[in-house]
């Protein structure tokens, strides 16, 4: 049975999303691209989600649930379908790590990301652009019984995916159908993870077919990858997540001959067990670690003394990996889902002993996973959609002037992001609203660029837009920059507006290497959109950046109190008065009580901060001259002035 249900969870607010297009290099880029390495150079035609905050209230959600009479399963369609639940009602007990808040945190490609549950990622490496984003859903009905079907288009791809999930009548195990759809003319790399968030208990051990991994390490620095044993390295069983330190992810090597699972258990041999067919091939181990940052990390997103790990399972054999999807080809595999349950004494005794009890508990409970079965789609008699996602993908078959898939539905979707383009195919004209208003989307191929271009008649918005779109395509090498620059210049000769004159700082900066130029422009936007926070973040930033630290402070005391009081213009502005030696000062900002609700996976500007600041007052009250070289100094101010737990997000430590 598949039936929709209202459930209420305290949540922190999403916020809007911000307006300014991410012009090259995306925010989670750490290294450069490559060709055909399969990542990219901006989120585009994305924008990002980093407007959230930390306050919470019961917010209720629609919740599509998937349940027989042995196991219950609980998707939630407005947060990119994510499996939040799933409960076995034979053995009354949750099989996931079931996070009891929504509290998004800066981890995903487009900023925000929430733990718990299972995450499907698709497409870029990372966290899916769509992970706290709503998905079409649709209730199939078929012989077999109800089949829930959550999908969407995925935008930077150009591919069309799907998640379904069914229970047969007297089963207690939970199938899941994921369907990848690549129907143009190009060879995509492609990438999936299915992200499994499981409890932490002193107790957990993860097993898995296999006696190798790569290790990914997270230094203060940099990443590391290297080839381990498991589940002894280095004299440590690292089959138990709390034996490891510091953050780490485990990319188990599966022998081919292998069948693909995993298994997450508790002290008494109790948890859950995932395998799947044999496309879905790698499989992987994330721990937050032992050390404080990590257990900073999980009480961050999630609540006090709450921790997970994620045991995950992928189309590759790491994470860093892409596999080339052909032009014209569908992917499909399935997923098996349910309660583990074998002996404790032989679970935790010897490795091999416990890979052959699982395996054999695997294949007495849901049989071969080589041949796990699902209803097909040619059995489906009626579909009735109960949630609706974004109408990116009826505008794509617009423009292709053919269905996109042949099994998923899109509606058409009139809002503010997709009705100026329907307007420019639909009557060859484009809006020119207002500047004060933040643009809503972006669009990057040349098939809208052309069309722009062929416009009868041109306005500050359409340059602005012509001009994101080369911005986008310089960046995958395929248009010149200049053009880009010559259309922000004509959007403001029409109209002065800040989000061309914002898009050229960010060329001045990157581009063209002039941080005074870059500097005037985004200035000129800040005083255009003074109320618009992420403009004042990369003003922020790019003042602090170039030794403009007081004038910084000038157009801090200028701003509105909701964008002065959002948590990393707050940071910029300590960063400001450390930079002027106005220690005492930036010391009011950055304290235990401070809040940054986008701290980066992995950024430690918050721990180097206090440091820094900390240890300049200590030489200042001891009459003493500091170094970054003085490890003496360094050691007695951090005794006097300890890193808050609050803001220690170390994850090498």
């Amino acid at each position: 049975m598949v039936k929709i249900e209202e459930i209420t969870i305290p949540s922190a607010h999403l916020g809007k999303l911000n307006p300014l297009a991410d012009l090259f290099y995306a925010q989670y880029r750490t290294e450069p691209i490559a060709d055909n390495d399969g990542n990219v150079p901006t989120m585009l035609p994305y924008l990002m989600q980093d407007g959230y905050d930390r306050a919470e209230d019961p917010t209720v959600y629609r919740a599509a649930v998937v349940e027989n009479d042995h196991i219950r399963a609980e998707f939630i369609p407005a947060l990119g379908g994510r499996l939040r639940s799933l409960y076995d009602k034979d053995k009354g007990r949750e099989l996931l790590y079931k996070n009891p808040v929504f509290r998004p945190g800066n981890l995903a490609l487009r900023n925000a990301w929430f733990s718990g549950g299972v995450e499907f990622n698709l497409g870029i490496r990372g966290h899916t652009p769509i992970t706290c984003s709503p998905m079409h859903v649709t209730i199939d009905k078929s012989a077999d019984g109800d089949i829930l079907r959550l999908y969407e288009y995925e935008r930077i791809r150009g591919v069309m995916y799907s998640v379904s999930a069914w229970v047969s009548e007297d089963s207690p195990v939970l199938y899941l159908r994921v369907r990848i759809e690549n129907r143009t003319d190009k060879t995509k790399p492609m990438y999936w993870w299915s992200n499994i968030a499981v409890p932490e208990t002193k107790g957990t051990r993860v097993v898995v077919p296999a006696h190798e991994s790569f290790l990914y390490r997270y230094k203060t620095d940099r990443y590391v990858l290297e080839t381990t044993p498991v589940p002894m390295n280095d004299g440590v069983d690292v089959s138990y997540p709390v034996n490891i330190g510091s953050s780490r992810d485990f990319f188990y090597k599966i022998p081919e001959s292998s069948r693909k699972w995993i298994t997450a258990f508790d002290a008494d041999g109790k948890g859950l067990l995932q395998c799947s067919t044999n496309r879905l091939y790698g499989r992987k181990l994330f721990v937050w670690g032992q050390g404080r940052g990590g257990r900073r990390w999980n009480e961050w997103l999630s609540v006090k003394d709450s921790a997970y790990v994620e045991i995950q399972a992928g189309l590759a054999p790491t994470q860093l990996d892409y596999v080339d999807m052909p032009a014209h080809t569908v992917w499909e595999w399935t997923e098996a889902y349910t309660a583990f349950d074998c002996p404790p004494e032989v679970m935790h005794g010897d490795f091999d002993s416990a890979i052959a009890t699982a395996e054999q508990y695997m294949y007495e409970r849901v049989g071969d996973p080589e041949k796990l079965s699902f209803p097909a789609d040619s059995q489906v008699t009626t579909s009735e959609r109960v949630y609706y996602g974004s109408g990116w993908g009826a505008l794509e078959e617009k423009v292709r002037g053919e269905r996109i898939s042949e099994t998923l539905e899109f509606p058409r979707i009139d809002n503010s992001e997709t009705t100026p383009w329907y307007e420019l195919l639909e009557k060859n004209s484009f809006p020119c609203p207002d500047p004060s208003v933040e643009p809503a989307s972006y669009v990057i191929d040349k098939f809208w660029l052309d069309k722009l271009k062929a416009l009868p008649e041109q306005n500050w918005f359409s340059q602005l837009h012509i001009g994101v779109i080369t911005c986008a395509l310089a960046a995958y090498g395929k248009a010149d920059v200049a053009d880009a620059k010559a259309a922000f210049e004509k959007s403001l000769r029409l109209m002065p507006n800040a989000w061309a004159m914002y898009n050229l700082a960010m060329l001045y900066r990157n581009q063209y290497k002039d941080s005074d130029k870059a500097r005037e422009l985004i200035l000129g936007a800040l005083k255009l959109a003074p109320g618009c926070a992420a403009l004042a973040v990369d003003a922020a930033k790019l003042l602090c950046a170039g030794g403009h630290d007081k004038e910084w402070l000038d157009v801090y005391s200028t701003l509105p109190d909701e964008v002065k009081e959002t948590g990393r213009v707050r940071l910029y502005t300590a960063i400001a008065l450390k930079n002027l030696e106005r220690y005492e000062e930036a010391a009011r900002i950055v304290n235990a009580d401070f809040v940054l609700p986008d701290v980066r996976e992995g950024e430690v500007s918050l721990s180097e901060l206090w440091f820094t600041i900390h240890r300049h007052l200590y030489a200042k009250e001891n009459n003493l001259t500091y170094s970054d070289d003085d490890k003496e100094l360094a050691k007695a101010a951090d005794e006097k002035y300890p890193l808050p737990r609050e803001i220690d997000f170390r994850m090498s430590v």
